[in-house]
């Protein structure tokens, strides 16, 4: 019988274990070892994590200062003694099956190395509840099929020897480039809806603007993506906000910022808002969605724009990306 060992990393997040660890206890299945990578951090994780001790024997908490979640992940699985690598994050809320159910399809066959769940948005204020569904990949798609993400995912510990691990150099989207490499190995990747997570999305525009910036910013420095939609979204955004500050002194620029607004909601807002129109009859989507939108939109191409220059004049990018795709 295969066993698994369940890694998370974690900052300064006692609320956020807490939630994890609470969720675990009601688990169907029991990891056989939990490993946990702190990063150093400062207030009560490290005592709260201890208080676990009594429920998981298994429990296993490594220290890592200033190493980043790739760096953490790498430090977990390096040191997991069995072959099934299951992994979420600190914060996530695993439902009662969701272990077995995420490491069901690599017990069922040999042949697939990897598992993708499907996260729910755990939310309560509209803010909230909006930005989860705007904020969760759409695993309808073939391409976001093919990838699994490290929130919530499974897969052999050959596959990460085989990849190489985690891409250490990057801050965010480190996820996405491991399952890429996976995929580019020509390993099995395979998404069970079954394995659900349930994960509080960010809970201000503040917050929601920061993540996109910094998911863009990632995708940038990978180059995954395409510079010229996002200088083509850039310019879009500035002729808005300059047609809109120019209308304060020229009133006729009003309608040119009423067209570029409603060119802009057409492309940005009206996809994803016809999409939710199935799901949500709450009226509210309707001021809501725009702006999520409209801010991940902008946030994330000034965030890519931001990493992909990055990747142009620092050679130290594109050598590693070289190096880990085996290019």
């Amino acid at each position: 019988m295969k066993r698994i060992t369940l890694i998370t990393t974690v900052l300064n997040d006692e609320k956020g274990i807490k939630v994890l660890f609470d969720a675990l206890l009601d688990s169907y299945v029991q990891p056989d070892e939990i490993i946990v990578v702190d990063g150093g951090s400062k207030d009560n994780t490290l005592n709260k994590l201890e208080s676990y001790r009594d429920q998981f024997s298994q429990l296993k908490i490594l220290h890592a200062p200033k190493k980043n979640i790739a760096q953490g992940r790498n430090i977990a699985i390096l040191n997991a003694s069995n072959p099934i690598i299951a992994v979420t994050d600190a914060g996530c809320q695993p439902e009662k099956n969701w272990l077995y159910e995420i490491t069901k399809p690599l017990f069922d066959s040999d042949e697939v190395d990897a598992v993708s769940g499907k996260v729910l948005p755990e939310t309560t204020t509209l803010l909230e509840h909006y930005s989860g569904l705007l904020s969760l990949p759409d695993h309808s798609t073939k391409e976001q099929e093919e990838l699994f993400y490290g929130r919530c995912s499974g897969f052999r510990k050959t596959l990460w020897e085989k990849v190489g691990g985690y891409p250490e150099w990057l801050y965010t989207a480190e996820d996405s480039l491991f399952a890429l490499s996976a995929k580019k190995h020509g390993l099995t990747i395979v998404h069970n809806p079954n394995a659900i997570i349930h994960w509080q999305p960010r809970n201000s525009l503040r917050k929601i603007a920061k993540m996109f910036f910094l998911y863009g910013k990632g995708n940038g420095r990978i180059a995954w993506g395409d510079i010229k939609g996002t200088l083509y979204w850039l310019r879009n955004h500035t002729l808005l906000w300059l047609s809109l500050s120019l209308s304060i002194i020229y009133p006729v620029m009003s309608l040119v910022s009423a067209f570029l607004g409603l060119y802009l909601y057409k492309l940005i807002a009206y996809p994803s808002l016809s999409n939710i129109r199935k799901i949500d009859l709450d009226w509210r989507r309707e001021i809501y969605v725009p702006l999520i939108t409209y801010i991940r939109n902008i946030s994330s191409n000034l965030g890519y724009l931001y990493g992909f220059i990055e990747y142009k004049r620092k050679p130290k990018f594109k050598e590693n990306l070289d190096k880990y795709m085996g290019n």
